[in-house]
């Protein structure tokens, strides 16, 4: 059990911000916690995305390399954000995989349990 920030609601609408106090590592919040290791520099302890190629800076502007270049990257990423998660996050994933096509990012979160949580991110 965590203190977490939900960002990621349910369901698809407008999202608002709420602090969830202690909260079971259900798929969302472990698929949030991905995503803020995804997009931010692994080097840099106040995980700021300012430096290194992250995914957040190929998610900025329009610039965004082809789909190949991205899946690349995604293969790298994913595998780099699970590896930083602690011991009991890592036992409930059995995969994080990322795919990018005509630009839009899918990222599946597969638990343990068989638990499948997919979520998109774009620059739109």
């Amino acid at each position: 059990m965590f203190e977490d920030l939900l960002m990621i609601p349910a369901e698809s609408g407008r999202v608002q911000f709420s602090i969830t106090g202690k909260s079971p590592d259900t798929g969302l919040m472990l698929l949030q916690r991905l995503y803020v290791m995804l997009l931010s520099d692994p080097q840099n302890p106040y995980r700021d995305s300012d430096g290194g190629p992250t995914l957040l800076n190929f998610l900025e502007g329009a610039n965004i390399p082809s789909d190949a270049i991205m899946n690349t990257y995604l293969a790298l990423g994913c595998a780099t954000a699970v590896s930083m998660l602690d011991a009991v996050d890592v036992q409930n994933i059995a995969s994080f995989t990322g795919a990018c096509e005509d630009g839009v990012i899918t990222c599946t979160l597969v638990l343990a349990d068989g638990t499948t949580v997919k979520g998109q991110l774009n620059n739109g």
